[in-house]
């Protein structure tokens, strides 16, 4: 029997555990310490290099503004232009003498321009593109012209007969006509644009440019944003000295001229034979008035003599007459920074002292726009 104490052997894995657990403490602090990739504290967050350039923020592209909506984009002379209901081209345009010749040709009984202005033909062709099936009429009326001076020139300007072809027809879907158009502008006007405008369409965003000029562009001028109103005039008891302006929230009216009584009548009747006389006891005052319209929305705005009226030491408020005033009359549609000189006939009675005129746009009925200013030398 062996007398030896058993041996107890050791397991070859255990080993290993022990010896690499010995090498992972560093083998009792003896040996240089072994080093785990990612974790020194120093490689843990690498410097970035000081001298990379950041990359550049590209802007948006700006989304052009569409062509014809504006003055300022109107469409290209050459373009057939797709507005509301109906295609519109331009064929031909005639200005000046050149007009003149074809408009007194076409009827004997045409007057020459106002002075300081000139005739505009324009020959238009046009296709309906309703898509109801009524028919629908179309003439020079459902065009306007503009230009350098910020005037929206209508037909009833022109007021003369059109040389044949006149456009002037009453079509179905996808009829089809030509004709010409007139236009009275100022004489070397620039910038001349015509305005598809349909008569009685009362959308939004219905009108559209034309170009009638090379390059023609007009644009808001960019100082009526500094205008602001006073309080020149607000007040009857205090009315504004004829010889100053008065400055609403989209008008300047000053008053150029003061004709009254007999002298006034006179020019009523040279500007209209059928005018009556002043109602008895009151006598006519014809006012020339300049008015400058600096709205900042790109639409035409009119004025015209029911904007004004009267009053004086009696205490009445007094009406327009109902008279064709003298020309050139206060009866404009302008753009913003448009301006224009015209005469209006008011009334008040006779010899009645501290006259003065009161201006009041139509449909205002705030009273923040209206002013007071004096008649009186």
């Amino acid at each position: 029997m062996n007398s030896h104490p058993k041996k107890t052997l050791f397991p070859l894995w255990a080993l290993a555990v022990l010896f690499s657990g010995a090498l992972a403490c560093g083998g009792g602090g003896t040996g240089p310490p072994q080093v785990i990739q990612g974790t020194n504290p120093a490689q843990e967050a690498p410097a970035s290099p000081t001298n990379t350039p950041m990359p550049t923020a590209i802007p948006p592209t700006a989304t052009p503004p569409p062509i014809g909506l504006s003055r300022s984009i109107p469409y290209p002379l050459s373009d057939i232009v797709s507005a509301p209901n109906w295609d519109v081209q331009v064929v031909e345009v005639k200005r000046g003498e050149d007009a003149w010749k074809d408009i007194q040709a076409a009827n004997m009984f045409n007057e020459p321009a106002p002075e300081g202005m000139e005739y505009l033909l324009v020959r238009l062709h046009v296709k309906s593109t309703y898509s109801d099936s009524d028919e629908h009429s179309i003439s020079g009326c459902d065009f306007d012209m503009t230009g350098d001076r910020l005037i929206r020139y209508t037909c009833s300007m022109a007021s003369v007969v059109e040389p044949d072809p006149e456009l002037d027809a009453t079509l179905f879907s996808g009829g089809e006509a030509e004709g010409w158009a007139g236009f009275v502008v100022g004489q070397g006007e620039g910038n001349l644009i015509l305005a598809v405008n349909e008569s009685f369409n009362f959308d939004e965003n219905t009108v559209r440019y034309i170009a009638l000029d090379q390059a023609a562009s007009l644009s808001i001028p960019s100082d009526l944003a500094g205008i602001t109103p006073t309080d020149l005039g607000t007040e009857r008891s205090n009315p504004a000295p004829r010889s100053d302006r008065i400055v609403t929230e989209d008008w300047i009216i000053s008053v150029i001229d003061v004709i009254r009584g007999d002298v006034a009548w006179q020019m009523v009747q040279e500007a209209n034979q059928f005018n009556d006389p002043p109602p008895e006891g009151m006598e006519y005052i014809a006012a020339k008035i300049h008015a400058r319209y600096f709205g900042t929305e790109d639409t035409a705005v009119s004025i015209d003599g029911s904007f004004f009226s009267t009053t004086g030491s009696a205490n009445v408020i007094y009406d327009l007459p109902s008279v064709v005033d003298p020309e050139p009359s206060l009866d404009i549609s302008l753009y913003p920074g448009g301006e224009y000189d015209g005469w209006v006939v008011l009334q008040a009675a006779k010899e009645e002292a501290g006259v003065m005129l009161i201006f009041e746009p139509l449909f205002d009925f705030t009273d923040e726009n209206r002013r007071f200013i004096s008649l009186e030398p």
